[in-house]
């Protein structure tokens, strides 16, 4: 604890801020639940970081008098409650590790709030055993050298990625690379990958280097993957719990095929992706996104609103009851359901979670486990499926995989019993300072970030990016220093903060952020103060840029990249001069979005995919004091695709980046209402996997002058995989 001239009594560790005079623990800044005596116990051992604390320790303290069976049982009830609010495991520890029999350390560094000095207070913080003082925490560096080299002689026999085993059983594994010139992207919003039921194939989205996804099927009797007919612009996939079909996600249709079909059967028109798709009831399919539900005939048709979302549903055994998925805001946490298939009853509560919950049946009992993520770290828990409980504490599969957020998607997936396949966490990205033909120049921020989104500002001094938080399974917001590379970040929270666009004078940034609700607008300071303006919510908003007078906003109603769903978007403007109104700009049938002002605020040029794909146009603006709106004829500016663009400061030249990974330019001669734009003139590549790194818009940027650009690379290292466990419950067994 800290003593009374300290700025503060909360202590931090990791992601979490703790008071141990109140009991109150926060998380990214939100509050968690706590009971007293997890939190109790939590003080006790957060005041001897890395000392044992023992359990007569604490049973002298916090139990005194109480029956033996009565301590034991009511102490191993608070660490199992710690251990879960803490997203802690016993067998992988952050935070709580036991000495069995014994008592506990807490491993992880503590740190007062504020930089103030922690002292220990005579009658607060003295050790819990009064007149004995504790033994010594003997040094582990020997320990740590004996169990580096039996990874590295493990490492010999068995090639794999870096991701800690945490027992010393060896399931079967199996390591799928995407095809040459595809990545794999992390799920978002969506089931990027599904294991067959029977555990005999898997199914995968990969990205190439346009953005478009392709559906690929492995077969663990063949040594390689092979493309699924009508797959291109895959983005979702679930197999039929029969394991002979395959339902997919294609340009805003949904599919159907078999196994070894030759061509797919669509069977919706308007289903741009989904989380899962089950049967649900007497030829009916049920399907679901992270915030809605619908039915389909399963012989096809429109979607028929549902009153109650299921998200991430799953049919267990015997096709009665389903698993499935739902945000809890008031929790902030995912909870996992048991209902009846067919019926609107919400069910029962089995588990709450980080991300998504899937069953899978036991090879070695007649039971089974919940499947989960919890910080990043993949978990099995054993469950009574008839009683609808759990029966033991989790056990840690493997850390660093990826989830996102409220969303509950995460890259796992589960066969009936037996396979268990994953997506591998890669943080090689970092962005670059190039020149004109692509050579390096410099580092523009530090290596080992998962990011590709960045914007320069205006003023040249800083990067706003967007790098990713495995544990928190979010994107956040960091300033880098556009010359020393330094960083810092920005904006703290709970919430999904991404896609920033700044404004005019580079004293803010305008942000999508996700609090459970719509993705909405928000405002940020550079220098860290609270902004509190308040934007309009009008549903889906992503911005895309801010005008040089500083008075509208231009935003996105959708962040699904036309290249893949091929639905509409619409590109409208926030008038920060007039109330903050909202003005449609580009409202057609039409995919329009990323619009960016011209540099004198005169012209818009946007993606728009009228002529059959997503392409570059310029169209005058006109302005008054009570609107904005685009006149006059639209001009064509790229060929062959684009995904992002930049104007140069001077209105003369804009860049953008295309279909095929290429950044180009374009010489521009505006006047009297005319755009003539040159042929586009390649001048460098960026690399897909470096694109492919998290979901989201592509981006990059360019100084003002058009001499350096800022771009996403990769470091050397392997690429994200999906690792295949055959018999991985060998890892639950001392």
């Amino acid at each position: 604890m800290l003593s009374q001239h300290a700025r503060s009594s909360r202590l931090t560790f990791g992601p979490f801020e703790f008071d141990p005079e109140s009991g109150e623990l926060f998380r990214h800044g939100s509050r968690m639940r706590l009971a007293s005596q997890p939190g109790k116990v939590l003080a006790a051992l957060v005041a001897r970081p890395g000392e044992l604390v023992t359990r007569d320790d604490l049973r002298k303290r916090l139990w005194p008098g109480v029956a033996a069976g009565d301590f034991e049982h009511g102490l191993n009830a608070a660490i199992n409650k710690l251990r879960q609010t803490l997203g802690d495991v016993a067998n992988q520890p952050h935070y709580v590790e036991t000495l069995p029999g014994v008592g506990y350390h807490f491993v992880a560094p503590v740190h007062p709030v504020g930089g103030a000095v922690l002292e220990l207070v005579p009658n607060a913080a003295k050790s819990l055993q009064d007149t004995k003082p504790s033994k010594p925490r003997f040094p582990r560096w020997p320990a740590a050298i004996a169990g580096l080299l039996v990874v590295l002689a493990a490492g010999v026999s068995i090639a794999f990625h870096r991701s800690p085993q945490p027992l010393a059983a060896r399931p079967t594994r199996l390591v799928i690379l995407p095809p040459k010139g595809y990545y794999l992207e992390g799920g978002g919003i969506r089931q990027s990958f599904a294991l067959s039921p029977n555990g005999e194939r898997i199914a995968f989205t990969a990205k190439d280097s346009s953005g478009a996804f392709r559906l690929f099927l492995r077969d663990f009797s063949q040594p390689e993957s092979r493309p699924v007919p009508d797959g291109d612009g895959a983005y979702s996939v679930v197999w039929t719990p029969d394991s002979q079909m395959l339902l997919f996600t294609a340009k805003g249709k949904l599919r159907r095929i078999t196994v070894n079909g030759v061509a797919s059967q669509v069977i919706s028109d308007d289903v741009p992706y989904f989380s899962s798709a089950i049967p649900f009831g007497p030829d009916r399919i049920l399907i679901s996104n992270h915030r809605n539900s619908g039915l389909i005939p399963s012989s096809g048709g429109a979607p028929q609103s549902f009153d109650r979302s299921f998200p991430w549903a799953q049919t267990l055994p015997g096709g009665r009851e389903f698993l499935y998925t739902i945000n809890d805001p008031k929790l902030d946490s995912l909870q996992a359901r048991i209902a009846a298939v067919g019926g609107t009853d919400q069910g029962v509560e089995v588990v709450q979670a980080d991300s998504r919950v899937q069953y899978t049946g036991s090879l070695r009992s007649d039971g089974g486990y919940l499947v989960y993520l919890r910080s990043g770290t993949l978990l099995a828990q054993p469950f009574d499926l008839a009683r609808r409980h759990v029966t033991a504490d989790p056990v840690a599969i493997t850390r660093d995989v990826p989830s996102f957020g409220p969303t509950g998607a995460s890259d796992f997936s589960v066969s009936e019993r037996g396979v268990l396949a994953y997506q591998t966490y890669v943080k090689r990205s970092q962005f670059i300072w190039v020149d004109r033909s692509g050579k390096r120049l410099s580092s523009a921020s530090p290596d080992n970030l998962n990011a590709s989104f960045v914007r320069l500002s205006p003023d040249g001094r800083w990067l706003a990016a967007v790098p990713f938080d495995i544990e928190r399974g979010v994107p956040e917001i960091w300033l880098f220093d556009a010359i020393s590379g330094a960083g810092r970040k920005l904006v703290f929270g709970p919430a999904i903060q991404h896609v920033p666009v700044w404004s005019p004078d580079s004293r803010r940034l305008v942000h999508l952020i996700d609090d459970h609700s719509w993705p909405r607008l928000a405002f940020s300071s550079i220098d860290g103060t609270p902004d509190q303006e308040s934007l309009p919510n009008t549903g889906f908003m992503t911005p895309t840029d801010w005008s040089p007078d500083g008075r509208f906003i231009l935003y996105n109603n959708s962040a699904l990249p036309e290249v893949t769903q091929g639905h509409s978007s619409d590109v409208f403007a926030i008038d920060m001069a007039r109330n903050h109104k909202v003005i449609p700009i580009l409202n057609t049938s039409f995919h329009e979005a990323n619009a960016v002002f011209s540099p004198d605020g005169r012209w818009l040029a946007f993606l728009s995919n009228e002529s059959g794909q997503a392409e570059i146009y310029i169209q005058a603006l006109d302005r008054d004091n009570d609107s904005l709106r685009v006149v006059g004829e639209r001009f064509l500016v790229s060929r062959q695709g684009a995904q992002c663009l930049r104007w140069r400061k001077n209105g003369r030249e804009l860049y953008y980046l295309g279909l095929d990974g290429t950044v180009y330019d374009v010489t521009l001669d505006i006047g009297a209402g005319k755009v003539r734009a040159s042929q586009p003139q390649p001048l460098f590549s960026i690399d897909t996997e470096a694109l492919s790194t998290m979901h989201g818009v592509p981006s990059f940027d360019v100084t003002a002058d058009g001499s350096r650009f800022v771009i996403p690379s990769m470091t050397p290292g392997e690429s994200s995989a999906l690792v295949v466990l055959q018999d991985w419950e060998s890892l639950t067994t001392k």
